[in-house]
């Protein structure tokens, strides 16, 4: 199982996971993206593309030697892990995802607006908000905690961005959004949703907080049209764009039921 985070997030996210999916018989691996979590912290743009992300993705598959494997992924988990997937379709097993998208085209009000997300990664006060004032790498997860977050919780996401500059990357990745053709990102997006029918024998379960303003639930329905396949989306409630943190173990338990189930449809 990898597990796969996105942004300002890292490998915390998934730890009410890790003790269902072990129980369960699973292997359960919650890598760190280059800039983000334990990961290195490079400072440049060129070190954390989507495309760079997808190869070093690739490479830890193969150094792992990972056979019949699972993306789980939300936010830019989505994009990153499906594309690494495409380039070793032949060990996969299934796809999760959770509020995240895999397609052009599709905007949500949240990305289109200007405060505050066009705000965040304008080229002066972008730089100014989200490195001086770290308003994403220090207040992400917990200013959007539907549960609420204890300050150790929140202290646990925030403190790997604590170094000046440190947060390079949740600077890079908004930058990394193609809301147009162009944009950074774009052709890496659109090879990605080409490739999707290469899924069409991939099991694949959606898994959606409709309370998430980023990617609300028509993202999940245009996932649905693009995998008519998929489980889903089968929605939590009580859950906004971070929902492994807001609902984790009922998250982790329907994706051990999903799997369970794929098993037993074996001959």
């Amino acid at each position: 199982m990898l597990l796969l985070s996105g942004n300002p997030t890292w490998g915390f996210l998934y730890r009410d996971f890790i003790g269902p999916l072990t129980a369960a018989g699973y292997r359960a691996i919650a890598p760190d993206w280059i800039g983000a979590g334990y990961s290195d912290h490079p400072r440049v743009d060129a070190s954390l593309t989507l495309a760079h992300h997808v190869a070093d993705l690739v490479s830890f598959i193969d150094q792992l030697d990972l056979r019949e494997y699972t993306i789980v992924g939300q936010d830019w988990g989505g994009p990153q892990g499906v594309g690494a997937a495409l380039q070793r379709i032949e060990r996969l097993h299934a796809v999760v995802l959770m509020n995240t998208w895999l397609f052009t085209g599709l905007i949500s009000k949240f990305h289109a607006s200007p405060k505050p997300w066009t705000t965040w990664h304008a080229p002066v006060i972008g730089q100014f908000l989200m490195k001086r004032h770290k308003v994403l790498s220090h207040h992400g997860p917990s200013a959007t905690t539907v549960r609420g977050m204890t300050d150790d919780e929140a202290r646990g996401y925030h403190h790997v961005f604590d170094e000046p500059d440190s947060d390079h990357v949740v600077l890079t990745w908004p930058r990394t959004i193609p809301m147009r053709e162009g944009d950074r990102g774009w052709q890496d997006m659109r090879m990605i949703e080409k490739r999707l029918p290469e899924l069409a024998s991939t099991p694949v379960l959606l898994l959606w907080a409709p309370g998430d303003e980023v990617f609300p639930l028509e993202f999940g329905q245009r996932l649905k049209e693009l995998l008519p396949h998929a489980e889903g989306p089968i929605t939590f409630d009580r859950a906004r764009h971070f929902l492994q943190d807001d609902r984790g173990p009922d998250l982790a338990a329907a994706i051990v039921k999903f799997l369970h189930g794929l098993h037993s449809s074996r001959p």
